[in-house]
């Protein structure tokens, strides 16, 4: 499984690859929110990403934000967005997530 950790909630960059206007956690969002704001734009190797089944997007607490089925990836740059399939509902949201990591890489691989 892949494993992001998220921060808090901050403006992206205007040139934002996903379109995004913010980036990071914040109290409340939805998986759909969390999401978005996860899955890239990262530095990874991406055969290793797309070695794996899944991904948990999680804040800097541990908490699982969401969990989604890879499917693919998109280049950014030199950087790279996942493509996935949301599980909404998965029942790891919204809990400890049983293997946390304590990497300052905010990517990492369980």
């Amino acid at each position: 499984m892949l494993q992001i950790k998220i921060g808090p909630e901050r403006s992206a960059d205007p040139d934002d690859h996903l379109g995004r206007t913010a980036l990071g956690w914040r109290p409340g969002m939805s998986e759909d929110e969390a999401w978005a704001a996860g899955r890239g734009v990262w530095k990874f190797k991406a055969d290793r990403a797309l070695s794996q089944n899944e991904v948990q997007i999680i804040n800097a607490t541990g908490t699982v934000l969401a969990v989604a089925r890879i499917t693919g990836i998109s280049k950014c740059g030199d950087r790279y967005a996942l493509e996935g399939e949301l599980l909404r509902g998965d029942p790891r949201v919204g809990r400890p997530t049983p293997s946390p990591h304590l990497s300052r890489n905010p990517v990492t691989y369980i």
